[in-house]
């Protein structure tokens, strides 16, 4: 099959026309409408819908319209509906107990981006004022952590799968762990969108992750070869490697992507020496109301400057000026399991870098002291 649509297609001149006659034509009573989907992002193929979101009119529910040759897909979006998408962006406040603005139904997380990356055809004075409450780094803040959390979920289920024998299981989730790392850098670098089928193209097509993105796929697509099925001790192996090129992502997401997009990525290490090193398992996760670690057993508070040392450790000692107490920080971290090490860490006591916290665990629990 051939096509005239170039990869990455955009919304022509005559689907833009099309689409703002047809508003202003046939969809009497519209307060608001804009392009969005695929198209509006520059991701569009052969068969991508021209999908027009319109408030107001007397439209219900979806429909198809034919204007100027053009097929345009109409979706029917209540007033009421729109502002709660733009209250959602507007503030970035998930906490340790309370994730529910990073749980939110994947329905109105899709919602809120096509919202914000929509191409606007009408707007009244009235909604412009609204839309400019939204934030785009509040959903791109919203999108690290929700990915981020995910990726502590599956990196559960890798642990707990090695730990039983289920290799099966231990890949698949630590490639989920990898596509929700993959998501949340690509939020970070200002590439804000919702639904897996794009990963790679927006992967390569980033400025930022493009260099990532070949060894990315080999690792999701072709880390075992022609292999029948995976080896317990090749199935390892590989999972780490998924784990340890993800949580490395999602702490450069979370300190360098979050109050504005990425400008660069660190190099992709080569390997892990025998000294202290990040654990694949833990996953930085950046709450409106501090900082968490979260690995399998519990889920620590942590410190900005904690997670920064923490990103560092490949193993090959400790990284100069990356903490105001590298040893101790280190010695915390290893202790509860976040730093693994082949050679003798000294013991430190105290809590001074690491400390428990139940809101902070994978599953926030609601009896933690204030």
């Amino acid at each position: 099959m051939t096509s005239t649509l170039d990869v990455g297609a955009e919304f022509s001149a005559a689907q833009t026309g099309a689409a703002e006659r047809l508003v202003l034509e046939r969809l009497e009573g519209a307060q608001l409408a804009f392009l969005g989907g695929s198209l509006a992002v520059g991701l569009g193929t052969a068969t991508s819908d021209v999908d027009l979101y319109v408030v107001g009119s007397r439209l219900r529910g979806e429909a198809s319209f034919e204007q100027d040759g053009v097929e345009v897909h109409v979706n029917a979006m209540s007033g009421g509906e729109v502002r709660k998408l733009i209250e959602l962006g507007s503030d970035y406040r998930a906490t340790g107990a309370d994730r529910s603005q990073l749980t939110i139904p994947l329905e109105s997380l899709s919602g809120l981006v096509r919202l914000l990356t929509g191409r606007q055809l009408l707007i009244t004075p009235a909604w412009a004022r609204d839309l400019s409450r939204l934030d785009a780094r509040v959903v791109r803040r919203i999108l690290i952590s929700r990915n981020a959390n995910v990726f502590s979920a599956c990196a559960e289920d890798v642990f707990g799968a090695l730990s039983s024998g289920d290799v099966y299981t231990a890949v698949a989730a630590s490639g989920l762990a990898l596509e929700a790392a993959c998501e949340a850098i690509l939020a970070a670098a200002g590439d804000v969108y919702v639904g897996p089928k794009f990963l790679f193209r927006r992967l390569d097509r980033t400025p930022v992750t493009q260099p990532w993105c070949r060894p990315l796929w080999r690792l999701l697509n072709t880390a075992f070869g022609a292999a029948a099925e995976p080896l317990p001790e090749a199935a390892e192996t590989v999972v780490r490697q998924r784990l340890l090129a993800g949580n490395l992502l999602l702490a450069t997401a979370a300190i360098e992507g979050w109050d504005q997009p990425l400008a660069a990525l660190p190099p992709i290490p080569s390997e892990y020496r025998h000294g202290p090193r990040r654990s694949p398992y833990f996953a930085p996760v950046r709450f409106a109301d501090g900082w968490a670690l979260i690995g399998p057993g519990d889920g620590y508070e942590v410190s900005e400057e904690t997670v920064r040392l923490w990103q560092e450790l490949t193993g090959r000692g400790l990284p100069a000026d990356a903490h105001p107490d590298p040893a101790v920080a280190v010695s915390e971290l290893h202790r509860v399991g976040a730093v693994e090490s082949d050679l003798p860490v000294p013991d430190a006591a105290g809590e001074r870098f690491v400390r428990p916290s139940p809101r902070f665990s994978c599953r926030p629990r609601q009896d933690w002291e204030h």
